[in-house]
Formats: C-alpha cells, sequence, structure tokens
C-alpha cells in the first residue's frame, strides 16, 4: 500500500493514514493522483471511491468530480474461465439451458459481467455471473480498508470526525448484497411490486437458475433512456416520462421506505408506448420509519425556522460532536433565509443541497451513510428529469408526498402507535419498580441525590432558554398522550378524545408558527 501511494506522489497523504513518514511539509494530495492509486489498489478501492464520490457532505467539488470518474468496468474475464462456475450454478451444461448464448459479454464489471442469451423456450434473457475468485479478493480488500480505518482515525483527528467505521460498515454491508447476485432479484420483486402502483415496470427473474452466484432475467425490449434523440424520434412524450420517473423514485424513497439508489439513466430503458422501465437492482437504500421521523421533524424545524432543533438534528446525526451550536444555529439561519421566499414547487434541489453540503463541510460534519445515499439519490433523480425535460420541476412532485407525511404526523394512527409505544415504556417502568425502589431508599438514607451532566446538554439548553421559554401546549399535548396510551386498554374511546385533542393543539401551534 505505501509503495502504491509513494508511485503516485501521495507520501504526504500515506503519513496522514498512518502507514508512512514524510520529511517536512509534504503538498496537499491531488485528486487526480488519489483516482489513480484507487485503480491500481483494485475494484473494492475502486467502489470505495465511487462511495466517496457521493459524499458531498465531507468532501469538496473537486475531490467527488475527480472520484466521480472512476468507473466499475474491468476487462472481462474469458468465456472459458466462467463457464466452469456457470454451469456449476445452472447444475447443467451451458447448452442444455439455452437455445443460444453469446460468449461476448454485454458489460463487465469488477463483481460480474453479464451476458445475452435465448431459452430453450425462446424467451431472450440476461445472464449475469459473478467472476471466479472475487469473494476471496472482497474480503481481503475489505479486511485492509478496515484496518487502514482504524489506523488514520486514532493519529488523525479529522478523519476520526468523518466516523471511517460507520462508513466502511455501511460499504461492507452494501458490497455484500451487491455480491450476492440473487439479492437483485429479490429487490426487483420487492420494489416492482410497489412501483407497479405508477405504472413502471421491472425485469422479470426466472427464480429457478437464479442464486448467489448468478441471476438470469428477462432481456426487456425497450429504448436506453441515455438517447434522447431516439425516444423523441420514436414520439414518446418526454413530460409525463419525466413525471413518471419522479414519481417513482420520489414515492420509493418517502412511502415504500425501500428504494432503488442508482436510478441513472444507464438503469432506465423506456418502452415505444413511454412505459418507464427499472433495471438493475444492485444498489438499493433504505429509509427507515425513525429516518423518516427525522426528516419530518428536520422540515418543520425549517419551516417554523426553528434553528435550534435544525441544529440538533444535525449534530446528532454527525454523532454529536463538540462544536459551536450558536454559530451552527446562526449558519443555518442564513440558509433559511435565503429560501424562505421561495415555495416548495419553485426550490432548484440542487441548489438547497449544494448550500447544505457546503455548510455541513464547514462545521465538519457529516451525514449517516443510509441519508448519504438518499440524498444522492435525489439529485441522480433531478439531473435526470432536468436532462430530459428541462422545463420539469422535482419540487413540484415532491411537495403532495410532504404534506401527506405531515397529515401522517399528526393523524391518529401516528399518536396511537406512539401510544402504544409508551405503554410498554410504562410497562418496563412497572417491572422494574422493586429496583427503583431500592434506588430511592439508598438516595434517602444517604441524603445524597447523584447528577450526571453533559456538558453538550447544558449548552443546549442555554441556547434553548435564550430563544424562547418552555410553552404550557407542549406539557398539555404531551399529558394527553400519556393520558390516551394509559386508557388506551381499558377505554379506548376516551383515549381517542385524549389523543384527538393533542393532535388539534400540535396542529393550531403549528399553523400558528406558519
Amino acid at each position: 500500500m505505501i509503495g502504491i501511494l509513494g508511485r503516485h506522489g501521495l507520501n504526504g497523504l500515506s503519513a496522514s493514514l498512518g502507514i508512512g513518514r514524510t520529511r517536512g511539509d509534504a503538498p496537499p494530495p491531488r485528486p487526480e493522483a488519489v483516482v489513480s492509486a484507487l485503480r491500481e489498489i483494485g475494484p473494492v478501492a475502486v467502489k470505495f471511491g465511487q462511495v466517496l464520490a457521493m459524499r458531498s457532505d465531507m468532501l469538496s467539488p473537486q475531490w467527488t468530480t475527480a472520484l466521480a470518474t472512476l468507473q466499475d468496468r474491468v476487462p472481462a474475464v474469458p468465456f472459458a474461465e466462467v463457464r466452469h462456475s456457470l454451469e456449476t450454478a445452472l447444475g447443467a451444461p451451458v447448452s442444455d439451458c439455452f437455445e443460444s448464448f453469446d460468449e461476448t459479454p454485454l458489460a463487465a464489471g469488477s463483481i460480474a459481467q453479464v451476458h445475452a442469451a435465448v431459452r430453450k423456450d425462446g424467451v431472450p434473457v440476461i445472464v449475469k455471473i459473478r467472476r471466479p475468485g472475487i469473494e476471496e479478493i472482497v474480503d481481503a480488500d475489505l479486511r485492509l480498508l478496515r484496518r487502514l480505518a482504524r489506523l488514520a482515525q486514532r493519529v488523525n483527528p479529522a478523519i476520526a470526525r468523518q466516523r471511517p467505521d460507520e462508513l466502511l460498515r455501511f460499504f461492507a454491508e452494501s458490497l455484500d448484497r451487491e455480491m450476492d447476485l440473487s439479492a437483485e432479484g429479490n429487490a426487483s420483486d420487492e420494489i416492482g411490486a410497489f412501483l407497479a402502483g405508477f405504472g413502471v415496470e421491472t425485469a422479470r427473474f426466472d427464480w429457478e437458475a437464479s442464486g448467489r452466484s448468478i441471476n438470469i432475467q428477462e432481456r426487456v425490449d425497450g429504448l436506453p433512456a441515455t438517447d434522447l434523440e431516439q425516444l423523441r424520434a420514436a414520439g414518446i412524450d418526454m413530460a409525463q416520462v419525466a413525471r413518471t420517473y419522479a414519481q417513482a423514485v420520489l414515492q420509493m424513497i418517502v412511502i415504500n421506505g425501500r428504494f432503488h439508489a442508482d436510478p441513472h439513466p444507464g438503469n432506465i430503458l423506456i418502452k415505444t408506448d413511454g412505459t418507464v422501465v427499472f433495471i438493475d437492482f444492485g444498489a438499493i437504500g433504505t429509509l427507515l420509519p425513525h429516518r423518516r421521523d427525522e426528516l419530518v421533524d428536520l422540515s418543520l424545524a425549517i419551516a417554523g425556522e426553528d434553528t435550534a432543533t435544525l441544529a440538533g438534528i444535525l449534530l446528532r446525526w454527525a454523532g454529536d460532536p463538540p462544536v459551536d451550536r450558536e454559530a451552527l444555529a446562526r449558519a443555518l439561519a442564513g440558509l433559511i433565509d435565503r429560501f424562505k421566499v421561495s415555495v416548495l414547487d419553485q426550490i432548484d434541489l440542487g441548489e438547497v443541497f449544494s448550500d447544505v453540503f457546503r455548510l455541513l463541510r464547514e462545521f465538519e460534519l457529516s451525514l449517516p451513510p443510509d441519508l448519504a445515499l438518499m440524498l444522492r439519490t435525489l439529485l441522480t433523480a433531478e439531473g435526470f428529469v432536468r436532462r430530459i425535460e428541462p422545463r420539469f420541476d422535482i419540487g413540484a412532485e415532491l411537495a403532495p408526498i410532504a404534506r401527506q407525511l405531515l397529515r401522517e404526523r399528526v393523524g391518529f394512527g401516528e399518536l396511537r402507535d406512539k401510544a402504544r409505544r409508551t405503554t410498554a415504556l410504562l410497562g418496563r417502568a412497572a417491572l422494574n419498580a422493586p429496583e427503583l425502589v431500592l434506588e430511592l431508599e439508598k438516595i434517602v438514607r444517604s441524603g445524597r441525590l447523584p447528577i450526571s451532566l453533559d456538558r453538550r446538554d447544558l449548552q443546549l439548553l442555554a441556547s434553548g432558554s435564550r430563544q424562547r421559554p418552555l410553552a404550557g401546549h407542549h406539557v398539555i399535548s404531551a399529558a394527553l398522550i400519556i393520558a390516551a396510551a394509559i386508557l388506551f386498554e381499558g377505554q379506548p374511546t376516551l383515549a381517542g378524545t385524549c389523543a384527538f385533542a393533542s393532535a388539534i393543539i400540535i396542529a393550531v401551534e403549528w399553523f400558528r408558527r406558519k
């Protein structure tokens, strides 16, 4: 590793990673040199560089642009070397399973390569087969990257703030899913069932022949979304394609919670009747319910210009590093001022994200990997729709989904779920009552009350008290929710009344602040 970095003039970088030494002040590493070194290190390093290219919250545009040039393209493995793996996975000779099989691959990546074939029943298919020995290569390279990350964060505080262990853990999980070729089929079927409601299609898989090292899917007859001239010549309504695509991506993320994480034009086909088809579900993102709640909280904080809450959410996402909260809140207030005169369907998402990422880099805050992947997916989607239909505004498609989330947030179903969770917490407290009584007895006998305070909590308390006093309506609504939780099992009608009253108080206060 030191030799590779040295060949590309990156001795200073190796020293900052804790694996080498440099004499004097080394010049800062050049992005192009790092890209060249990653290519030489191997396929896993290239894929990791592709992940870093998405992290505009961590890296400047100069770095993300350079890393984006890393392509997962490698020379194909000769078919003679693939044949054994293919026939082992099929359990039969290639000639017994296919009417014809093109030994020259359509494409080759670092994990697998793709061949065109025709099944015995005459159906054209795509056969994706994993490269021989790739599991051992990936395992060894991941162990090396993890060791480097642990060493680098011990010797370099700036790297430690970016939480490389978390980033690499997320990367390893994503890479493991990509190694399992059956996972692509599962994701295509599962997400495809959701997308069908929007008139969007996905490829069908042959599950009798697909497994971890091979998958076989139908070859979709469609035009590549990259060929705009051919699409327009076919008379396809590009505005409708943009609307369908945008709704599919947004609904996948926000409503379904599992989404195609790489919806670039190369993974989109358009049928001659205008039907949009998503292919290649190798990269999948997940937006868990608690993340969606956090995004709603973030939206409400922005709408209410509540910079203290907004700063708290960003800091929690970044792992609560020691940051000047007041300076962050002021910077966020300036950011909100820039966009509050615009309505949601007039905001350029790319511009918003660019400003947010610049602010995060300024305060050395990084997003959790799952959120970074979601934002990258949104930016990919916006870039695609602007390319195929420059007048289309993806923000207008996002507005009704955002309103739906807010309605869900103050709806009775959400309150009922919170009431159940509160009941569970009260139940656990009851089970622990004997231990609590013993602790209280110790306090009474000793006359001492042990208190533990975190400096960051004190800072948060101080900043919050300067901005606004504790509002009585928060106490009332909280009391009503707790009452609903207690009454839920025995008096459901009364519990529903309490929850409904709490929802009204929350809604009135929200609209008052608007």
